[in-house]
């Protein structure tokens, strides 16, 4: 199953890995009412090996997928899997996926495009903040970073340079997010979730008050509440959570909001050219939003979780990311800045050592042409050499 927003090209990449392979999508309401009203007749008329796409729509057809994998389940592991499925997750899809087909199906999330895909660059295997990074050095400018961030990840976007990017998020919000808000949640206003998702977008890289945010849009605090959950399950936007020692805090102190796709929110920020946004009150906001979701994308497209979280102390000294794995923490700095403060880490340093906490490799992650080490633990990243 790919899961993952809509137009990050799902269904293309399937359909290239194995072109062979039968197709049905169930953005044919005629299709999509036989799947939802007789699952296994569905399934007779559309035989494995079949990519069904936008499978959300109907989930009765599950139950049914569960007890042909169960009678060939052998030859499902040596095929490959009879059956593909792409969709945008919604509030039921997952928990009907997780009774359905537990231990029987492959989860995987598909994000719109990395640097590195737009640059047509080789991917690479190295986890990207554990280790050192390799030597780089590049003529490229902050413009072009910033052209990047406001053009966004959608991979048609980058297919077709002619498209103006404000008609084709004018055209996605209004053809994808708006539908979906409107058939999962029974929004009445469309309007007033467009001013949501414009002060959303206003809140880049901040914590996230619900009660604020409530008050500005003018609706009930779970109003807000359930369309924060629609965005996030919707890979529209992601909660960036707090740090502690303990486990059971981080998920409910209160997070940091970054959307996914910056060309998303540009778009809702009035933001079209790269001048624009980085000459803008936000640019610290978006240059910061990209570099996390490149490194959100970095660890997706290796099929790991991306264990990240920020750091905030009661006097207000904050790292913007906290990198745990195998026991072993990693602080990064993002830094709309040429040349950062050398001493960007002496108050955190100072910190967790009273905590009893040891750091291991410390990045600084800014708008450099190289990458350049500072001492034995601590390097210099440029922002365009994220993998």
């Amino acid at each position: 199953m790919l899961t993952g927003p809509r137009q990050a090209g799902k269904t293309t990449l399937l359909r290239h890995t194995e072109p062979n392979r039968s197709f049905v999508t169930l953005d044919d309401l005629e299709v999509r009412s036989l799947a939802q009203k007789d699952p296994k007749t569905f399934l007779e008329r559309f035989p494995p090996p079949v990519l069904i796409d936008e499978f959300q729509y109907a989930p009765e057809i599950l139950p049914y997928i569960k007890i042909r994998v169960d009678e060939k389940r052998t030859k499902l592991i040596d095929a490959g899997g009879d059956y593909w499925l792409t969709g945008s997750q919604n509030f039921s899809m997952m928990k009907k996926v997780s009774e359905s087909l537990a231990g029987r199906v492959t989860i995987l999330n598909l994000l719109g495009l990395s640097r590195k895909e737009i640059n047509g660059e080789p991917p690479d295997d190295r986890d990207f903040i554990a280790t050192p990074a390799p030597a780089f050095e590049t003529e490229r400018s902050i413009d072009d970073i910033f052209q990047f961030i406001v053009r966004g990840d959608k991979p048609e976007l980058w297919a077709n340079r002619d498209i103006d990017t404000e008609i084709y998020y004018r055209s996605y919000v209004q053809t994808y997010i708006e539908r979906d808000v409107v058939s999962q949640l029974k929004v009445k206003d469309i309007g007033l979730f467009e001013k949501f998702m414009r002060l959303l977008a206003g809140r880049i890289g901040q914590l996230l008050n619900l009660a604020s945010l409530a008050g500005d849009v003018e609706v009930s605090l779970p109003t807000i509440k359930s369309w924060i959950t629609l965005l996030e399950r919707s890979f529209q936007i992601m909660l960036l959570p707090p740090y502690f020692r303990n486990i059971g805090k981080r998920s409910v102190k209160t997070q940091k909001i970054y959307f996914l796709d910056t060309g998303l929110a540009c778009y809702f920020l009035k933001l079209g050219t790269s001048q624009s946004a980085y000459a803008s009150h936000i640019a610290g906001g978006l240059f910061e939003n990209w570099v996390i979701s490149e490194i959100v994308k970095s660890y997706w497209y290796k099929g790991l979780a991306a264990n990240l979280y920020f750091w905030r102390t009661k006097e207000g000294t904050e790292t913007d990311i906290i990198y745990e794995t195998e026991g072993k923490i990693y602080p990064v700095e993002i830094k709309l800045a040429s040349s950062p403060p050398r001493k960007t880490f002496t108050s955190l340093e100072k910190i967790a050592k009273s905590s009893g906490l040891e750091f291991e490799r410390k990045k600084i992650i800014c708008t450099s042409k190289s990458n350049l080490p500072l001492d034995a633990k601590t390097e210099i990243v440029s922002a365009l050499s994220i993998t």
